[in-house]
């Protein structure tokens, strides 16, 4: 991120995230994926469709420019449908606390909604939800993927049947909405704040029940080439969270439940959950340890006294370390960062977490010292959200016997389950409340 500073010319500030992710992304991306295979972090249909759907438009409005030899990228396109979708909603009214609807405070002044400007950067949020959706397209078959990257995907038959499904009643100027969409995206229209359009966008609607069956359709099948055990997996998770739903028994990790086929499934989960618990546990430690720093100034010598808050996390980060390795689970990963978390010296665990984090804080010698992502005190509980939150995260689960630390794909698919069965609206309105119109 460049800024210009005055007189002195151009300079160049880096924009460091407040993401603690202490060397375990990996560690982290498996243990989620052995829990619920494919589903990335989706937790309601309508993420899918708007990504599926911005697949699509950009394709068609490719088409339509492909004489002018321009076009949209794929990424521009699926993000200004997602927040042309989220200002409809918005413009529509909400319920306090709505989870589905991003960048309330940046799209509320906007009225320039051609595609020129929507597209823009700063229209709409840095972190849509098509980045939750990139690896469950091509995992659930709504795409085909030549990559890794949502530009490298293409909406294929059943992502295009899904779109169908939702906005079979959605015909804007009596066109199919991906037809007028694209003429949006070629600049050819700017008519979007309609009714039509709304139905079609809006990611506070549920789904259609045709949509509904073919998305539990994509969930139970996946993609053609899936493997098996990942389809066998997500299958059973999405048996397993019904059952809780219908009352079945508390989780007890000792008395694996029917729905969950293969004990190395109840294992990943079991295993993972320690894991994540342990994760959370050193996260708990350096927040403790980046107030007591409090200003860019101050360092602290972690083989001397420490603050009892220090103290304390060490002592449940040192059991929640212990107890994912007597699970002896094969992740190495995970496996080295417990192993560093029970060392018997204070210092030398500090000293790992200081290695691995580098970012809020950082070791420099046998000291701990701000690093350039540091905030010390200063708004410390938004602090603690910045390095630990996930912007895609779903409310909490209802359900209040989830064994703690299991994996949040689990929460996800909780409430992805809902929607499947048209459940979603009457679980999520005593949770938002109020609709607050604007």
């Amino acid at each position: 991120m460049n800024f210009t500073w005055g007189i002195l010319g151009l300079g160049s500030i880096e924009s460091v995230r407040r993401v603690r992710t202490l060397q375990l992304a990996a560690t982290t991306r498996h243990f989620n994926e052995r829990a619920v295979p494919g589903l990335g972090n989706v937790w309601f249909g309508r993420q899918l469709y708007l990504a599926t759907l911005g697949l699509r438009v950009a394709e068609r409005a490719a088409e339509r420019a492909a004489e002018r030899g321009s076009s949209a990228g794929k990424i521009a396109v699926a993000n200004a449908i997602e927040a042309l979708g989220c200002w409809l909603a918005i413009r529509g009214g909400l319920r306090a606390g709505e989870g589905r609807v991003r960048g309330t405070t940046l799209l509320a002044g906007k009225t320039d909604l051609s595609f020129r400007s929507v597209s823009q950067p700063g229209f709409y949020v840095s972190q849509p939800m098509r980045m939750a959706t990139v690896s469950a397209l091509p995992a659930l078959g709504f795409a085909d993927a030549t990559g890794s990257r949502f530009s490298a995907f293409a909406c294929n038959a059943d992502g295009a049947a899904f779109i169908d499904a939702v906005a079979a009643d959605c015909h804007p100027f009596g066109r199919e909405l991906v037809e007028h969409l694209a003429l949006w995206v070629c600049g050819e229209t700017d008519q979007v704040n309609t009714d039509a359009v709304y139905r079609g966008l809006a990611p506070v609607l549920p789904l259609p029940p045709r949509a509904r069956q073919l998305l539990h359709t994509r969930l139970e099948q996946g993609a053609a080439g899936e493997a098996a055990d990942d389809r066998t997996r997500r299958g059973d998770a999405l048996r397993w969270v019904r059952a809780r739903r219908r009352g079945a028994p508390p989780v007890a990790w000792e008395a694996r439940p029917a729905e969950i086929t293969q004990a190395a499934h109840w294992a990943d989960l079991h295993a993972g959950a320690l894991f994540f618990l342990a994760r959370d546990a050193a996260l708990a430690v350096l927040d403790a340890l980046e107030q007591e720093i409090d200003t860019p100034e101050r360092r602290v010598a972690i083989g001397g006294p420490l603050p009892g808050a220090v103290q304390a996390g060490l002592a449940t980060l040192r059991e929640a370390a212990a107890a994912f390795l007597k699970a002896r689970h094969p992740a190495r990963e995970a496996t080295r960062f417990c192993t560093e978390c029970i060392a018997p010296l204070d210092a030398e665990v500090l000293g790992h977490l200081l290695e691995r984090d580098g970012r809020i804080l950082r070791r420099l010698g046998d000291q701990a010292c701000p690093g350039p992502a540091f905030r010390g005190r200063v708004g410390e509980a938004d602090g603690a959200a910045d390095a630990t939150a996930a912007p895609d995260d779903a409310p909490p689960a209802d359900d209040p016997a989830w064994p703690a630390g299991i994996s949040h794909r689990i929460h996800n698919l909780w409430w992805l389950g809902l929607d499947v069965d048209g459940l979603l609206e009457a679980w999520l309105q005593p949770a938002t409340g109020e609709v607050a119109h604007g």
